[in-house]
């Protein structure tokens, strides 16, 4: 069925154009240009869209590479300093399993957001890096709009 929901349910890879559009009642908190799906698609520019439900993250060049990662998914989202080569000291960065992500978008260390999740007995890790800018905007926003996906959830 069309309208089941499975956007914060499902880790899903490479989806149609058409499954990135929102579902009634999702709503887009922000969308970031110039990130990078290091682990994934490392030196291929993306844009990071947050919304209630998931984080959805395709490539500029080519949309149908994509991810959406619903937040029942998330396992854990923790934050430390990193040493950044690209940044010449400590950088903002979300980890979860590995201390530095190498971008070749960037040419080496950088700022970068790391999600672990689970999905059918399958863990997934996720590295997103942002080309241009710090991401501490991002992180916490995404640590909020988890909490409260979570805590919602808890209500139910």
């Amino acid at each position: 069925m069309a309208s089941d929901l499975w956007e914060d349910r499902e880790v899903r890879f490479d989806i149609p154009v058409l499954s990135m559009q929102l579902r009634p009642g999702e709503k887009i908190i922000d969308r970031l240009d110039a990130i990078e799906d290091t682990k994934g698609n490392n030196g291929d520019r993306g844009r990071l869209i947050v919304s209630n439900l998931r984080i959805i993250w395709h490539c500029i060049s080519m949309p149908r590479v994509n991810l959406s990662i619903g937040y029942n998914t998330v396992v854990n989202i923790t934050t430390k300093t990193a040493q950044s080569k690209a940044r010449g000291g400590g950088a903002d960065a979300m980890f979860v399993l590995t201390k530095t992500a190498q971008s070749k978008a960037r040419g080496g260390g950088a700022d970068a957001m790391f999600v672990l999740t689970k999905f059918k007995n399958t863990r997934f890790e996720f590295i997103f890096t942002n080309l241009v800018s710090a991401l501490v905007f991002v992180i916490i926003l995404i640590l909020v709009v988890q909490l409260c996906y979570v805590n919602i959830q808890i209500c139910i």
